[in-house]
């Protein structure tokens, strides 16, 4: 079987080739592509894939189609079979851009947010649930590493987006107009983390709807995007200054602007010394973008494979893919910023249920959630649908 995979050097370029070279009875075909190549160069493309198809296409979040859907035409055409893998906001270049929604040629979309399936569906598109995982290469125990620091979050402050989404036409004098719809919107996801702040917007059109002049999808995900950074550039505050010497932050060098600088570390490389940086921290926080509203960051799965223990926001899929309670939990939660400084202090003080948890819930990722283990789910939902 013939495999193609766009090469567009995206987020998990690396971990979907590797995984792909570990599956059997395969033929990899790992082609390098541009993010989002013109229309006019789609037939290019397509006469130099031509001697390899029919095959199944493997993207991720749609690098390597133009934005017009000339190319998932003619390779829908060709009888080949194309999964797309969205790591990211799914919606966000309909949303923003002028590309168009694919039409449906044997091809279905992976999400890795499982309340996006719904508004994917209404759109057109074959749409279906598939968590993140880890590449146990990057992220294992190998080497020994005693503690280094008490607690970390691992996580760029989202400064850079939120500045380029500003810069769009007409949201920054609409975010401007709606802040104090912002603001209780925030304080509302404080009290529930678990919140979907467009869900509960499109059920209150009244707060908004008139009284905006911009497109709604792009208000409503201008308007989410910023009440989540904004949560969790309070929650990290917070955090910073109630362990003030125990606290690290390792991500961009923006977080200075909101905690010490001595609090803040620009040294993390995922691919390189990150794994290291986890194995030798006691806890690791997990606090979630605001559009993960069921499922997991990257952060869980690769905190995991090091062998580290992570404090999560509690979220509905935690239950589905571990243990969360009792002597044989796999991780650890929270529902609040409270629970998480109180949770902080007890793991803190209870080093040997800390290690237990985070040994089990290793044990499950390298057994369970790798991304060979997605691979295979994707072939196999593709035999599923399509009976090969």
């Amino acid at each position: 079987m013939n495999i193609i995979f766009f090469n567009s050097k995206t987020f998990l370029t690396n971990e979907i080739v590797n995984a792909l070279k570990k599956t059997p009875d395969i033929r990899l075909i790992n082609v390098p592509m541009p993010l989002m190549p013109p229309t006019d160069a789609a037939e290019a493309i397509f006469e130099q894939l031509k001697s390899y198809l029919p095959a199944f296409i493997v993207s991720v979040n749609d690098a390597g189609y133009d934005a017009a859907g000339k190319l998932n035409d003619l390779i829908g055409k060709s009888g080949s079979y194309q999964l797309n893998w969205f790591c990211d906001h799914p919606l966000y270049e309909y949303i923003f851009g002028m590309r168009q929604v694919p039409r449906i040629h044997k091809r279905i979309d992976f999400v890795t947010e499982e309340w996006f399936v719904a508004p994917m569906r209404q759109a057109g598109m074959d749409a279906c649930f598939l968590p993140l995982a880890v590449d146990e290469s990057y992220f294992n125990t190998e080497g020994t590493i005693g503690p280094e620091r008490d607690v970390a979050f691992v996580g760029n402050s989202s400064l850079e987006f939120i500045d380029t989404l500003m810069g769009r036409n007409g949201i920054a004098s609409e975010l401007e107009h709606h802040a104090e719809l912002i603001k209780k919107l925030k304080e509302r996801y404080f009290n529930n983390p678990r919140e979907n702040i467009c869900e509960y917007l499109k059920r209150h059109p009244d707060f908004w709807q008139n009284k905006i002049k911009i497109d709604p999808e792009q208000f409503l995900f201008a308007v989410e995007w910023m009440v989540g950074y904004l949560y969790r550039r309070d929650f990290i505050v917070a955090i910073a200054a109630d362990f003030p010497e125990r606290f690290t932050c390792f991500g961009d060098g923006y977080w200075e602007r909101f905690i010490n600088p001595s609090q803040v570390s620009t040294l993390a490389c995922y691919y390189t010394n990150l794994c290291r940086y986890y194995r030798s921290t006691r806890i690791n926080l997990n606090i979630n973008r605001v559009q993960i509203h069921t499922a997991f960051t990257q952060r869980i799965f690769d905190c995991k494979a090091s062998g580290a223990f992570v404090l999560t926001e509690r979220r509905a899929l935690n239950k589905r893919y571990f243990k969360t309670a009792g002597p044989e939990a796999e991780i650890a939660e929270f529902d609040s910023l409270a629970e998480c400084k109180d949770r902080i202090r007890y793991y803190l003080k209870n080093d040997q249920e800390r290690l237990k948890i985070a040994e089990a819930g290793r044990e499950n990722v390298l057994a369970n959630h790798t991304y060979k283990n997605r691979i295979q789910a994707m072939l196999a939902c593709a035999h599923v649908r399509w009976g090969i």
